[in-house]
């Protein structure tokens, strides 16, 4: 007689099952003329001194220890850099390692979560694990989203409120102006903002903390340090927010490589500024030509940019051949035409826009766009210094077309 399994609580039997993506650009033949445009990666190495410091840490055999918990050499050069209080600082192995401590810590059943969508984020996953109410914010315009709309969905049983500033999905944002109304306002939640792309936007409202004890600000070092690999994930919050929050984050740090590698990619900003500067550059390319050829496009503030073609799967499937891989959004309800594309280096770049040009008679939708909304922009932090220009470690393959 087959044996049953062990009985599973209710909240977890309402999640979705998730898709098991394998990534189809892993399965390329040739690893050599691969270019992975569809999880707003970096399309870089990362610094070499990041490099050296991993080679010089396993020769130490220390990896035979366990990692610093505590994460404290790391919270000390993001104090540093994010201009915040150490004792304001945690570090945990990935965004999702963060999200799950921190709706353990704030929801349970008979509370709600509003999130942000449209949203690619794990964030509300975890929260109905939890038994709490997720409620979606689907904006009226989801490239101009209003900070009243989140407001006149927030009940007396709203605890936390999520949203990606910029979204990973639409590349939309809501202003430093609007989130301190939002934090005014929502002084009785728990305010989530999801900063994954400063590097590129240079929009942050870490400054902030200790005028808001309702406000987290996570940020990772998967995008602008090239360290997806690592995944590591930074939140930031009012101090006396940990007395809580560690009870269950504790032990959810980053491994000892992982430590070392955030670390060294902190010694080399000018390696990160010149990645946001030779992205930037690309905006500009994809702006004129993408124009010139007819398609509808958004260019975001973060390293990515959303095309409306006419067959999304067929564009994919197009690109794949090349060994080009982008994400079809076509799945999310309001994007049905739309692919996003990460953007990567001017080289890189002109490689995708070669393709895309041969594929403009069959692809391109005629663009109803106003162009001042994709109008490429970058903003570097203060303390992102560039100093002594480098060149960046020329990237692992190119396509060829």
């Amino acid at each position: 007689m087959e044996k049953r399994l062990v009985k599973v609580v209710p909240s977890v039997l309402d999640l979705e099952e998730p898709e098991q993506d394998f990534q189809g650009a892993l399965l390329a033949p040739n690893e050599e003329t691969l270019l992975k445009l569809d999880q707003n990666e970096a399309t870089v190495s990362p610094s070499p001194l990041v490099l050296k410091a991993l080679k010089s840490s396993l020769e130490t055999k220390a990896l035979n220890c366990s990692p610093d918990i505590g994460s404290r050499k790391l919270r000390r050069k993001l104090s540093h850099y994010m201009g915040v209080n150490f004792d304001s600082i945690a570090c945990y192995a990935n965004p999702a390692a963060a999200m799950e401590t921190i709706v353990r810590t704030y929801l349970q059943p008979g509370l709600e979560m509003l999130n942000a969508w449209p949203t690619d984020s794990p964030f509300s996953h975890y929260a109905v694990s939890t038994g709490a109410k997720v409620i979606n914010i689907k904006f009226k315009d989801q490239f101009r989203p209003k900070v009243e709309e989140i407001i006149g969905a927030k009940t007396s049983k709203t605890r936390l409120i999520y949203l990606a500033n910029p979204s990973g999905i639409s590349g939309a944002s809501l202003t430093e102006a609007e989130l301190v109304f939002l934090l005014s306002y929502a002084e009785n939640s728990m305010v989530v903002v999801d900063e994954a792309y400063f590097e590129f936007c240079g929009t942050t409202v870490a400054d902030i903390i200790s005028s808001f004890p309702n406000l987290i600000v996570l940020r990772t070092f998967s995008k602008g340090f090239a360290l997806a690999g690592f995944d590591i994930c930074c939140l930031t919050t009012d101090s006396r927010n940990f007395k809580f929050l560690n009870k269950l984050g504790y032990l959810k740090g980053p491994n000892t490589l992982a430590q070392v590698a955030a670390e060294a990619a902190l010694e080399d900003l000018s390696y990160t500024s010149e990645l946001v500067r030779q992205v930037s550059q690309s905006k500009k390319l994809l702006f004129d030509s993408l124009t010139c050829r007819g398609y509808d496009f958004r260019i975001t503030s973060a390293n990515f940019f959303l095309m409306r073609v006419a067959d999304p799967d067929g564009l994919v499937k197009s690109l794949a051949d090349k060994n080009v891989f982008v994400n079809c959004l076509e799945g999310i309800p309001g994007f049905e035409n739309y692919v996003r594309i990460t953007i990567g280096t001017p080289q890189q770049t002109s490689i995708v826009l070669d393709i895309l040009g041969r594929l403009a008679p069959e692809q391109a939708i005629s663009s109803t766009t106003d162009r001042k909304d994709v109008k490429p922009v970058n903003r570097l932090h203060s303390s992102l210094k560039p100093g002594s220009r480098i060149v960046l470690k020329k990237p692992e393959g190119t396509v060829q077309s």
